[in-house]
């Protein structure tokens, strides 16, 4: 072996998870392990919760099209978004450096995607401590719930500070153990209350189906925001549409349909509840820490993402700055902050999906969907933050009841699409839209 593929080889071995800096073309892996990453995030509490919703109000026939219809638009949107992420080999915050411009980006995606994930990350890590305390309580031990969240905290994170590949390795184990878990307490909910009673509960549909679509879409709307973070990693294109669409959409409609099944054949609508009615403790801790554990990692790892962003944290100190966020949600899970994040983070769900609007109207419309045509600009693109305010605003206001057209999510996505594209025709070749363009090596230079 010559000098020259010795020290290539030297490299590849000692590769680390980049923080803001380019992924390279020899740095990127196979579609399946980013498929896998989205699926296992898939599998988590919250899509179960939304499945036992859906039963209430919702015949089964019509759950399934919701699911499917929602997590369509949601894989399209994550798409174009991802394909952007793929051809620059930059994650998500750094994708978005022209559109809201190097400094704008701090301010806009870098924090409040920081906010966002940092939040979740808390209140997963209490819905985990707690459902472990419960199942605990049920063999008649008494566990604290500061000591269950930090130890189910760090546990959770350090998965994340390792990077992709510890994060694939997770889900290429937890995945299919917690699809076979699920599908077995579906099965058993099945052959307990009986397939005509399961079907026959809900006759008439008493939520209207934009509705449940829009429930479906705002769920992961934000998590969609991210998925640069994962396919500036994809080959090309064509493995970006395979990991995401492969990853999210059968996952997706199983861990929902599940929900709804389980929560049918039980009467039962509280996860813990549901499996403990079907004689299963072992298996809802089983299912309750690994689903939150493959989710509740991409929380830590996107929000690490964006804090190095923010602060120009170079690629050797992304661990650390992926620990530190998983030590303060820690700190906000014991603090018993996770009911007020989960209102906060509601309001969140309908001002950062417009962010992802913007940056695919500006790489697919402006940019003409040529990487050759993008580069990252100097201090704000005002036409950005305008076009964030009114989209952010207008889903702002969905989310809090005062209008409603179909989702806040998409619906924000869209106005900030358009208002962007306007905007930009009329003002993009001023000062609006950024001082002046560097190159991808000058924007990441911090970083290498």
């Amino acid at each position: 072996m010559s000098e020259e593929n010795k020290n290539t080889t030297n490299r590849s071995n000692k590769q680390v998870d980049k923080g803001i800096s380019q992924v390279l073309a020899e740095e990127k892996r196979s579609w399946t392990s980013i498929a896998f990453i989205w699926a296992g995030t898939m599998v988590c509490i919250p899509m179960l919760m939304v499945g036992g919703i859906f039963a209430g109000a919702l015949t089964v026939p019509s759950i399934l099209f919701a699911t499917v219809a929602g997590f369509a638009v949601c894989c399209l949107l994550m798409v174009l978004a991802g394909i952007i992420g793929s051809d620059l080999g930059l994650n998500a915050t750094m994708t978005s450096t022209k559109a809201f411009g190097m400094t704008g980006a701090n301010f806009s995606m870098a924090l409040v995607i920081f906010i966002a994930e940092t939040g979740w990350f808390a209140v997963q890590t209490a819905t985990c401590a707690m459902a472990f305390n419960t199942l605990m309580e049920m063999v008649g031990v008494t566990f604290p719930f500061w000591l269950s969240c930090t130890i189910w905290g760090v546990i959770m994170f350090i998965t994340a500070v390792y990077g992709v590949k510890w994060m694939s390795v997770l889900n290429y184990i937890a995945f299919p153990l917690l699809i076979i878990l699920c599908l077995y307490g579906a099965g058993h909910s099945i052959s307990v209350a009986g397939w005509d009673q399961i079907t026959n509960t809900v006759t008439e549909n008493a939520m209207a189906l934009p509705a449940a679509v829009s429930t479906v879409i705002g769920l992961f709307a934000l998590g969609a925001t991210c998925n640069s973070d994962y396919t500036r990693y994809c080959k090309g294109r064509g493995d970006v549409v395979k990991a995401t669409v492969l990853g999210v959409l059968p996952a997706a409609v199983i861990m929902i349909m599940v929900g709804a099944i389980m929560a049918l054949g039980t009467g039962n609508y509280d996860i813990t509840g549901i499996f403990a009615g079907l004689g299963l403790p072992v298996v809802a801790m089983l299912v309750l820490v690994l689903a939150t554990w493959t989710t509740n990692t991409g929380n830590a790892y996107m929000s690490g993402l964006a804090l190095c962003k923010m602060f120009s944290i170079k690629d050797k100190h992304r661990p650390a700055a992926t620990m530190f966020v998983g030590v303060l949600g820690i700190i906000f899970a014991i603090m018993g902050l996770a009911d007020v994040l989960n209102t906060y983070i509601s309001i969140i769900g309908g001002v950062v999906p417009p962010i992802m609007g913007i940056i695919i109207a500006d790489y697919w419309v402006i940019c003409k969907g040529k990487k050759e045509n993008w580069a990252p600009v100097k201090g704000i693109n005002w036409i950005g933050i305008i076009a964030w305010i009114c989209g952010g605003g207008f889903g702002l206001i969905e989310t809090l009841g005062i209008i409603t057209v179909f989702s806040a999510a998409l619906d924000g996505v869209i106005i900030a699409f358009v208002v962007y594209v306007v905007l930009y025709k009329l003002a993009g070749k001023t000062k609006m839209a950024g001082q002046e363009q560097l190159t991808i090596e000058e924007a990441t230079k911090m970083a290498k």
